[in-house]
C-alpha cells in the first residue's frame, strides 16, 4: 500500500494538541503531564506530510500517513513512510494498553518486523520510532522545575527521568505552553546530562474553535548534526 504523496510528520511528528485556557495551576508534574495526555484530540483523525532531513548538504525526504487514535479503549497511532516515489519504506503501530508504549513494525513488503527496537532510525531520517510516537509523555516521575519564555509565550519547565528502556537517554526536559496545555519544546539529555535532541514546534494550526495542532516541527540532532524538518499538510478527520 502506497503512502499519499505529501509537498510534508511528525508534515512527520505528531505533538498533542491544546485546547486553549487552562482552568488551574498544576500543583505537580504528574498533574500536569496528565493534563497535556488528556488534551491529546479524542477524534480519529488522519494526517499527511512529509520529513525532510538535512544533514551536512545531503537532504532526504520522507512522505507519512500517520492516524491518531487517542478516544479508543487503547489509544494508538499508526505510521506509513513512503520515498519521494510514493513508495512504502515502513509502518508501524504504537499503542498504550497500560500506559506502556507497544511498538509493532512493518517492512515495505508488509511482512513483520521482529522484536521492533524503539531507539532504532527510521527509513534514513534521523528520528527514531520513540521519537515519532513521543512516548517521553507517558514517563514518570515529572517534575515542575520552573517557568520559562519561549517564542514570547509563557510556558511551565518540566524535567522527566528516563526509564531503564531508555538508557540512551537520561531525561527529557519538557516546555508546555502554560495556556494550552500544548509541549512547544522539548530537550532530551543523554546519559551524562547532554543535549541529544531537541523538538521544537515552529508553527500551530487552529483545527476547530479553541483547539490548536502542531503544523511545522523543527528537531536538531544535536549528538550527530542532523536537522529535521516534519510538516502537516492536511488533516482529516476520520469516522468513528
Amino acid at each position: 500500500m502506497n503512502l499519499l504523496r505529501c509537498s510534508f510528520l511528525l508534515g512527520l511528528l505528531c505533538l498533542p494538541f491544546g485546547i486553549a485556557g487552562a482552568d488551574a495551576e498544576p500543583e505537580t508534574g504528574e498533574e500536569l503531564m496528565r493534563e497535556v495526555r488528556a488534551r491529546l484530540p479524542p477524534m480519529p483523525l488522519r494526517l499527511t506530510g512529509f520529513i525532510r532531513t538535512r544533514e551536512g548538504r545531503r537532504n532526504i525526504d520522507r512522505a507519512l500517513v500517520s492516524e491518531l487514535r487517542f478516544g479508543e479503549i487503547i489509544p494508538h497511532m499508526h505510521f506509513e513512510l513512503a520515498d519521494a516515489f510514493g513508495e512504502t519504506l515502513t509502518s508501524a503501530r504504537i499503542s498504550w494498553p497500560e500506559g506502556t508504549p507497544h511498538f509493532q513494525q512493518w517492512d515495505a513488503e508488509g511482512e513483520p518486523v521482529p522484536e521492533t527496537d524503539p531507539a532504532d532510525e527510521i527509513a534514513e531520517t534521523g528520528l527514531t520510532w520513540s521519537d515519532l510516537s513521543l512516548d517521553f509523555l507517558w514517563w514518570d516521575g515529572a517534575e515542575i522545575t520552573g517557568r520559562e519564555r519561549i517564542k514570547t509565550r509563557p510556558a511551565h519547565v518540566v524535567e522527566i527521568p528516563a526509564p531503564d528502556a531508555h538508557p540512551h537517554f537520561s531525561a527529557v526536559r519538557l516546555w508546555i505552553d502554560t495556556n494550552a496545555l500544548f509541549i512547544v519544546r522539548a530537550q532530551l539529555m543523554g546519559p551524562d546530562g547532554d543535549n541529544v535532541k531537541r523538538i521544537d514546534v515552529d508553527s500551530i494550526v487552529e483545527v476547530r474553535e479553541g483547539m490548536w495542532m502542531v503544523k511545522d516541527l523543527i528537531i536538531r540532532d544535536q549528538k550527530n548534526n542532523r536537522r529535521m524538518g516534519i510538516r502537516f499538510e492536511d488533516v482529516k478527520e476520520l469516522e468513528e
